[in-house]
């Protein structure tokens, strides 16, 4: 039997092993090769903001030569950062300076001498995101400042395809208003979205017609009785809205509750809202149906009368596994050469149409305020013209294969959709600065990187890097998910040179201090690059 001595060393020696071995397994922080910026960083990511979260950076050259790396491999969950990724294929893929979307009115239908439809009048969608209220093209802070428009009314475009029908001598349609968005299939919300998001206006369902980012705003304003009053803009009979809301003494009182459940179009609003009034920006359930129930209003509004009602018409995919996208034939991806991007019109007459801005300048507004909706938009826009068709799973299909010719890794990222909605969205670090510095050496490069947020100046970056070195120096894109807050783009350094980089952070604590707290260091690091470089 050993003696007591034998088994201590015996032990001793297991122990050592077994945290050799847990060193060996645990992931470890790249060697640095800027010493220098290394000793400038390594404070703020052991600072109490960035301790206990997850962290993972890479900087980089403009010809990817790494000035620090720190679990730059390891994959992350990205929020909005994704929009990078969509954003990139489409303006590498697709002239979007000069393509369009096309929005028509189509029937099978004839009209008599008296002005008659006798059929149904179609609304056929293009996964158009810009009919609006929004004025293109975008403008920071500045420029709106000094050349003030007019609010725009949300439901102008539609409008402008009823005065069309006027012209032609319609007086009444003998049939329905179909809201169709088969052109894309009815997929309305990415893998892995919050069922909580669904009913608000960051997690709009996506659809082939798409009106106001489809959202619609509940306006409460309290009346001389001590109730309220509530309106929606636009004003298409939609919701039903269930109100035992009173008005609060002051706005510091208030206290309103409001839910919908994903599904219903029951509206209930209770406690009580400020005296300044209260306005909730709310997710429209079936997007194509309220398309045409808003098309059909106004055509009334104009004297047209309509003997049917309002209906969507939508596309079902089957669901194709993650699996099965990485499995697939890989694509070969060549630029394309498109005037418009429209649903087929298969034989019917069209009878009015809308053409969009350049989806250039829609790309500047995803990226600049982080658009979720139209980043799907643009998803499925890529999976219709690369892919098999307009499904969020080909949509993927072509952004993955983008990468992988970018020379983006494939172990380096999955992800579910175009916005970053998902939690099951990863990446690394490395496959951001890969793409932004194989961006940087491509023809469209600079006018994508051009749609990115600027530091103190617009977008999502307009709060933030204001009188610092990096005011107007830094070009990024922001992420902001529960617990997540990621930055990656292009900064200019003190010395003049342009870097890349990615600052990825997961799980901070689920509170609003924890957040800023967490944003406040993210920023220490861009100043600390900048200063050290």
């Amino acid at each position: 039997m050993p003696s007591l001595f034998s088994r201590r060393i015996l032990l001793a020696v297991c122990l050592l092993a077994c945290s050799l071995t847990a060193r060996a397994a645990a992931p470890q922080p790249e060697p640095q090769p800027d010493s220098t910026l290394a000793q400038s960083l390594l404070p703020i990511l052991a600072s109490p903001a960035l301790a206990q979260s997850h962290v993972g950076v890479r900087i980089t050259t403009l010809d990817g030569r790494v000035l620090f790396a720190w679990h730059d491999k390891e994959r992350f969950t990205p929020a909005s950062n994704t929009k990078l990724l969509t954003t990139a294929a489409a303006s590498a893929l697709l002239p979007v300076n000069t393509l369009t979307w096309t929005t028509r009115l189509v029937t099978t239908g004839s009209i008599d001498a008296d002005g008659t439809l006798h059929g149904d009048l179609i609304l056929l969608g293009s996964g158009d995101p810009t009919m609006s209220a929004r004025n293109y093209p975008y403008r920071n802070r500045r420029e709106a400042a000094d050349h003030p428009l007019p609010p725009r009314d949300p439901l102008a475009d539609l409008a402008s395809l009823c005065d069309q029908l006027s012209a032609r001598g319609i007086r009444s349609i003998d049939g329905n208003i179909i809201g169709d968005d088969t052109l894309f299939a009815w997929q309305p919300y990415g893998v892995g979205w919050g069922w909580d998001d669904l009913v608000w206006s960051y997690g709009a369902p996506v659809s082939a017609l798409t009106l106001d980012d489809n959202v619609v705003h509940l306006h409460v304003t309290g009346d001389a009785a001590g109730g309220t009053t509530d309106t929606w803009m636009p004003p298409t009979p939609f919701y039903t809205l269930e109100n035992s809301a009173r008005v609060a003494p002051s706005d510091a009182n208030a206290e309103p509750g409001l839910d919908r459940m994903p599904g219903s179009r029951l509206v209930r609003l209770w406690g009580t809202i400020p005296p300044t009034g209260y306005v909730a920006p709310m997710a429209i359930e079936d997007p194509a149906e309220f398309a045409a129930a808003s098309l059909r209003m106004l055509l009334t509004q104009r004297g047209i009368s309509v003997t049917g009602t309002a209906r969507a018409r939508h596309r079902l995919s089957a669901v194709t596994t993650d699996y099965a996208i990485e499995q697939a034939e890989p694509l070969t991806l060549h630029p394309v050469q498109l005037d418009t991007f429209a649903a087929p019109v298969d034989g019917r007459h069209i009878l009015a149409s809308h053409q969009s801005p350049p989806v250039a300048e829609d790309i500047v507004v995803t990226n600049k305020v982080s658009q979720n909706l139209h980043a799907e938009l643009l998803l499925r826009m890529l999976g219709s013209t690369f892919g098999a068709d307009g499904s969020y799973a080909q949509g993927v299909r072509v952004v993955r294969q983008f990468l992988l010719q970018a020379g983006v890794a494939p172990q380096d990222f999955f992800f579910h959709d175009g916005s970053g909605m998902s939690m099951s969205d990863l990446i690394t670090p490395r496959a951001y600065t890969t793409l932004l510095a194989y961006a940087a050496r491509q023809p469209w490069g600079a006018e994508w990187r051009r749609s990115l947020p600027v530091g103190g100046e617009d977008g999502t970056l307009a709060a933030r890097f204001g009188n610092t070195p990096l005011n107007g120096r830094i070009q990024a894109k922001t992420g902001s998910l529960s617990e997540v807050s990621t930055l990656s783009g292009y900064l200019t350094a003190a010395s003049g040179k342009t870097l890349v980089f990615s600052i990825l952070v997961n799980g901070h604590l689920p509170n609003d201090a924890a957040e800023h707290a967490t944003v406040q260091a993210i920023d220490k690091l861009c100043l600390a690059v900048a200063a050290a470089e």
